[in-house]
């Protein structure tokens, strides 16, 4: 990935994890917009991107609890647990 440009490789990211909150909410029985689910992960990863959907608390809230399961799994300092 490092030979890919640098928009490439943000493009290839947020596509992935798009995919994976989306498809991962399916399985939970949960229908999330493809569109408003990229929005919140751009903005997460600091990515400008126009023209998308805001998204709704409601995904910014399961992209949340992604980024801090896949981000700090490891904190012991963590106070929210998901296995709970």
């Amino acid at each position: 990935m490092e030979q890919l440009g640098f928009d490439l490789q943000n493009e290839a990211v947020l596509q992935t994890l798009t995919k994976d909150v989306v498809k991962t909410s399916e399985i939970e029985g949960e229908k999330l917009d493809n569109d408003q689910v990229r929005s919140s992960i751009a903005r997460w990863l600091g990515i400008e991107i126009g023209g998308l959907r805001p998204s709704d608390r409601n995904v910014d809230g399961i992209v949340e609890m992604m980024f801090d399961a896949t981000q700090n799994y490891n904190d012991s300092t963590c106070s929210v647990s998901y296995c709970e």
